[in-house]
């Protein structure tokens, strides 16, 4: 079922500023809404992606103090090593010279990454630096020594020489190598790239499925919002074209609230021309049937009195004047009773009658018609009785004769019946003729105000008569159609309930 009423509407046609808001803004703003949280998402990532790479970076600095702390531990120890395993002084002083310098490169390493860690680790780098110095400086006394063979006994070179860089490396050592391992290997410890990895995976899947979320709530409020919106409007159209009162305005500034309030304006226009139209055929039941009553019963005085003094042609003029009037009268009925019809002002007042009785009253009525064309009417008529309103039977079928009349060859036959129908309960009434039928697509639509067969049926009548017709049959709860007859004519027949 529809919505249809303001009511119903969801959450989001109750919000003002979307009422406000044209369609392309609305849609606009359906797709900024996740476009929005993706973006959130994304600079969350790149936090994540930063975090990632600081960790990784903080991790591998880690390991290169751990690996490069080890180098300078195992380099310590050879050199300590050279005097118990070198017996030639020179090469013992030039292999520790070239430990000292791969020493001094090490130490230049740990400077570089430690500069930025927290006081004292770079100032202790800082100070084993300057104890290889001193071993350096050393080192070169010792070679000048050599040189000028103050000193010639390799033994007294390791008396004079090993206590002194036993207790440079010593110092070295106490100012925090063996700690700056530790830490080293303990911040290695506490890598967190697994857990921001696995934190950044989970975060792509919730994005993913919050997103698909986010867009598929939000395209269905949406069109639960224009399908609703829409739905009133369908209904306002309905409405419109049923003439009933159409559903409060919607409210907005969206097209759709327009296209509604175009509907409105529409009715509107239409209730003030069906006002006018009141006026009119108000002006036509009052002021020209009146006269044309008068003219109609003066020609009918003039035939009465001058008869045997009028020519033929003065006859045929009041015949003429007769004729017209009455037609324009018919015409001022008919127009009256759509009037009734569409205000529901018309009723009848059913009465349990002889239904063959009303049918040859309307027999009577179109005579004079019949005669003119030369037709002949066939009529199998049976007395059933049945509850209806004599006076407005009467006339549907006086309109379904003169119909089968006019529509019939000049010298046709026409054919009335009335018979009890194949459904118990009903009684069925069929005019049929012999003219030209009627098409299959316009076995409903002929029933509709001012709908005729072809245009050259305007000159014979209004094209109100069968939509009052089935108006008058619909208020005995009865029905009328047509059927098509080979291999010419058509069949109206009307199924009127007994009771």
């Amino acid at each position: 079922m529809r919505l249809s009423l303001l009511h119903r509407l969801p959450l989001l046609h109750r919000l003002p500023l979307l009422h406000r808001l044209p369609l392309l803004h609305k849609g606009l703003l359906l797709v900024s809404i996740p476009l929005c949280f993706e973006l959130g998402i994304f600079s969350l990532l790149l936090s994540l992606q930063n975090d990632m790479a600081i960790e990784s970076a903080r991790i591998n600095k880690a390991r290169m103090i751990g690996d490069t702390v080890n180098k300078v531990t195992h380099k310590l120890l050879i050199v300590q090593e050279i005097f118990q395993v070198n017996q030639n002084p020179f090469a013992a002083a030039k292999e520790i010279r070239a430990g000292m310098t791969e020493l001094k490169n090490e130490f230049a390493k740990l400077a570089e990454l430690t500069v930025d860690s927290k006081p004292p680790i770079h100032e202790n780098v800082v100070a084993s630096e300057i104890e290889l110095d001193k071993i350096t400086k050393e080192l070169d006394a010792v070679k000048t020594m050599l040189a000028t063979g103050q000193i010639e006994d390799f033994n007294n070179i390791s008396k004079l020489f090993r206590p002194k860089l036993n207790e440079h490396f010593r110092k070295i050592v106490s100012l925090g190598l063996f700690e700056l391992a530790t830490s080293s290997a303990e911040e290695i410890d506490t890598d967190q790239s697994n857990a921001i990895r696995n934190q950044t995976t989970f975060l792509l899947k919730l994005a993913v499925a919050t997103s698909a979320l986010i867009g598929l709530l939000g395209a269905w409020l949406y069109s639960r919002h224009l399908v609703s919106r829409l739905n009133i409007v369908m209904d306002n159209a309905g409405r419109l074209g049923e003439r009933k009162p159409l559903l409060e305005p919607i409210s907005g500034n969206d097209e759709i609230a327009g296209l509604d309030d175009a509907l409105h304006q529409a009715a509107q226009l239409i209730e003030h021309l069906d006002q006018a139209r009141e006026e009119v055929i108000g002006m036509v039941s009052h002021d020209i049937r009146s006269p044309l009553t008068t003219i109609k019963c003066t020609g009918e005085a003039l035939e009465m009195r001058l008869d045997g003094v009028l020519d033929e042609r003065g006859k045929a003029l009041l015949k003429t004047i007769e004729g017209n009037c009455n037609r324009i009268l018919r015409i001022s009925q008919d127009l009256l009773d759509m009037q009734k019809i569409e205000s529901g002002m018309l009723s009848i007042q059913k009465q349990k009658n002889n239904v063959k009785d009303c049918l040859m009253a309307a027999l009577e009525a179109t005579d004079g018609l019949r005669q003119n064309r030369g037709i002949t009417i066939e009529s199998n008529l049976i007395p059933l009785e049945a509850k209806i309103d004599v006076g407005r039977i009467e006339q549907v079928v006086t309109n379904l004769l003169s119909n089968a009349i006019k529509h019939s060859p000049r010298n046709g036959i026409v054919h009335l019946s009335l018979e009890n129908d194949k459904n118990a309960g009903y009684i069925r009434i069929a005019v049929s003729d012999s003219g030209r039928g009627v098409p299959e697509h316009l076995k409903e639509a002929i029933f509709d105000r001012f709908q005729q067969v072809s245009e050259e049926d305007s000159s014979r009548g209004t094209g109100l008569g069968l939509a009052i017709c089935k108006a008058l049959i619909e208020l005995h709860d009865g029905k009328i159609g047509v059927d098509s007859l080979a291999p010419t004519g058509s069949k109206f027949w009307i199924l009127l309930p007994k009771n």
